[in-house]
């Protein structure tokens, strides 16, 4: 084959492969990334109360007891977790999988920072080794 002919080929595949390349490199646009509601944790309040109980009769489970995280997503309170037991509730007919998960991993999170107590330290006798 030509040298020359050659070299504009190999170009214009190198041209054509740079394109489709940067079709899938494009960074995502912010409204991409935030596609859904955002998910709010917080503690519930003594005026919260009967919001966790109505999530615990949807999803026909007892009332958690104790302090509880709530998961609000678009000013609608979805799931709950108590932290003493880690049990959950969660409203059936809405998508939760994911604000149960985050109230899962914060409530983990506040628990080993409640449980952290300074530890009492042996010291055990050294042996020297003649």
């Amino acid at each position: 084959m030509n040298a020359p002919l050659t070299a504009v080929l190999a170009q214009e595949h190198l041209t054509d492969l740079t394109r489709a390349a940067a079709r899938y490199n494009e960074m995502p646009s912010r409204s991409t990334w935030r596609s859904g509601p955002a998910v709010v944790l917080r503690p519930a309040g003594a005026d919260d109360e009967a919001v966790v109980r109505q999530l615990a009769a949807l999803d026909d489970a007892p009332a958690l007891e104790g302090p509880v995280l709530l998961a609000v997503v678009g000013g609608q309170a979805v799931a709950a977790i108590a932290l003493d037991d880690e049990r959950v509730v969660a409203d059936p007919f809405v998508p939760t999988a994911h604000a149960v998960s985050l109230l899962q991993i914060r409530a983990r999170h506040l628990s080993s920072h409640v449980s952290r107590r300074p530890r009492r330290r042996f010291r055990l006798p050294r042996l020297r080794l003649a």
